[in-house]
């Protein structure tokens, strides 16, 4: 199955959106991740998306390594880094989206 992992982080500094992609890529090296951009929504702040292919039965180990509190169905969830354990501290953000 075809997965995408939304990611806003905390900073636009250079630095702190590499260390970030080299954690998920620590976790996941079949990563397929974007070029981060400025993200508009929050001032300071970076977005990517990481692209992958994910068997069924890896989804829920995932999403554990990424955070301890998903919001939504499995296929399609949300989790803030404000109020949630992330695997990185700079990490505000994350969207999980499945598709068949």
């Amino acid at each position: 199955m075809l997965a995408r992992l939304h990611v806003i982080i905390s900073s636009e500094i250079d630095k702190d959106i590499n260390t970030v992609k080299q954690i998920l890529l620590q976790i996941n090296p079949e990563f397929s991740i974007s070029p981060a951009r400025d993200y508009q929504g929050l001032k300071e702040h970076s977005e990517f998306y990481c692209t992958f292919k994910i068997h069924e039965n890896e989804i829920q180990s995932l999403l554990d390594k990424l955070n301890d509190d998903w919001e939504g169905e499995r296929e399609d969830c949300i989790c803030y880094g404000f109020n949630t354990k992330m695997f990185h501290e700079l990490v505000y953000y994350l969207e999980f989206t499945l598709f068949d």
